[in-house]
């Protein structure tokens, strides 16, 4: 696995998907509001399209979170190794 700052690098990609998902999350946002105070009684099917997608996205963003956590535990374990 590559970890360092390099592009295909673990950091790399979880941040790019950080950005992606909050994106995602953002998107979805905006979404709802849309949805719920433009025409409340005709946007239940596009609240709850919205609604999954903001739940992905949360959930998206928690796991890159993780795959960062991994990379950093893992340089310092490397670090630690070398000292």
């Amino acid at each position: 696995m590559n970890i360092g700052s390099t592009s295909g690098s673990s950091f790399s990609i979880a941040t790019a998907g950080i950005q992606q998902s909050t994106e995602q999350v953002k998107q979805a946002s905006q979404q709802v509001v849309e949805a719920t105070t433009a025409r409340p009684a005709q946007g239940t099917v596009e609240v709850t399209d919205a609604l999954v997608k903001l739940k992905q996205g949360e959930q998206g963003v928690e796991a890159n979170a993780k795959v960062l956590e991994a990379a950093d535990k893992q340089i310092g374990t490397l670090l630690d190794i070398e000292a």
